[in-house]
């Protein structure tokens, strides 16, 4: 039986996982945390992912923890609408829905996906770059492992991915920073409101809560001295409704802090020998189109697809072509997403000409 080992057991890895699982490789999944992720907000799961997550054996019961969005609208702090977005006629079928999962429950359906001893939390993988392109791995605290594909999951600030190809290669920040959330607030429009150099949008839940996120231009690492909640009531105070009920609900507690990094520049290949970079390792973008998760998801079942012959059995006979048709599907189109995501997030803080840009959208709607 082939060998597989992936290294990080965020939605890139766990979902790869899966899919080699079930397409009959051996595999160890191996995480740096000692425990299981249950932070963070929530994914917006594009028809791509679910049909992904169905291709994994679990699209069903994805289904089932979320909350379909069928529209939204961009705005601006006044609430006039700039923009309608219907999620239909932006998908390719007619009654494909864009879907909202809460980012622990993903993780958690697809950790449990697979079996017990797949994951090996507080399990650090090393490897100069001959060894990860030639599947030797070792094993911290001690011990090698050999493996016929090695998996790199580890993330925009991905270790491996600078073992492989080099230092050029890297996370770079954005010049903004995402605080998120979710409040036991009803809302019933998924809405982005754009102003000069920050926005806030609003995401509701079928059970009455909201998922709520806001971006701003900052330095890299600055917090706010009195608390982010306060700088956020200041940020934003005299928005549109229901932004300030959003507001008046946020806890200290309940605020996470991020600042935004995408992969650059583009990585020339996906690629180094028997070793395979998959979601944010490879095309780590900004969250601005909501598609880095999902496109992990697509990673995980296109490989999976490549490292599987026709009769359903693992391809053992050719991994390296197998790996290099994985590159040839994958980068161009990944890429593409990370250049249109970083430039609607600019579009979207604009300070210069936002009354043009505000113009066009309305035309455009």
């Amino acid at each position: 039986m082939p060998r597989a080992a992936i290294i990080g057991a965020g939605i890139a890895g766990t979902a790869t996982a899966i899919g080699l699982t079930r397409a009959g490789w051996h595999v160890t999944l191996h995480e740096r945390a000692t425990h299981p992720e249950t932070s963070g907000a929530a994914h917006g799961m594009w028809p791509t992912a679910i049909t992904a997550l169905d291709q994994l054996g679990v699209g069903d019961a994805a289904r089932a923890i979320a909350t379909p969005q069928r529209a939204g609208a961009v705005r601006r702090p006044d609430g006039t609408l700039l923009a309608r977005l219907d999620a239909e006629r932006i998908t390719r079928h007619p009654g494909d829905h864009v879907r909202l999962i809460a980012r622990r429950d993903l993780a958690h359906l697809l950790g449990t996906a697979l079996p017990a001893e797949t994951i090996r939390y507080g399990s650090a993988l090393q490897g100069s770059a001959d060894d990860l392109a030639r599947g030797r791995i070792d094993l911290e605290p001690g011990g090698t492992a050999l493996a016929d594909v090695v998996v790199v999951a580890d993330g925009v600030f991905s270790a491996h991915r600078t073992a492989l190809l080099g230092q050029r290669y890297g996370a770079r920040y954005t010049g903004q920073s995402a605080l998120r959330g979710r409040v036991a607030v009803v809302t019933h429009e998924v809405s982005e409101t754009w102003g000069p150099g920050r926005r806030f949008g609003v995401t509701p839940y079928l059970d009455g809560t909201t998922n709520w996120y806001a971006s701003l231009d900052a330095p890299r690492g600055q917090r706010a001295a009195g608390g982010e909640v306060a700088l956020l009531r200041e940020l934003f105070a005299g928005w549109h409704d229901p932004i300030g009920r959003v507001l008046d609900a946020l806890t200290e507690d309940g605020v996470m802090h991020h600042d935004l990094y995408d992969v650059h520049p583009h990585l020339p290949t996906y690629v180094a020998g028997r070793a395979v970079l998959v979601g944010d390792a490879a095309h780590g973008m900004t969250p601005d189109l909501g598609r880095g998760a999902c496109e992990a998801l697509v990673d995980a079942v296109t490989l999976t697809r490549c490292l599987t012959d026709v009769g359903g059995h693992p391809r053992t006979g050719d991994v390296d072509g197998a790996l290099a048709r994985y590159d040839r599907l994958r980068r161009r189109p990944t890429q593409r997403l990370q250049s249109l995501a970083r430039g609607l997030g600019r579009m979207a803080h604009a300070r210069r000409f936002a009354g043009a840009r505000d113009l066009l959208l309305r035309v455009a709607r």
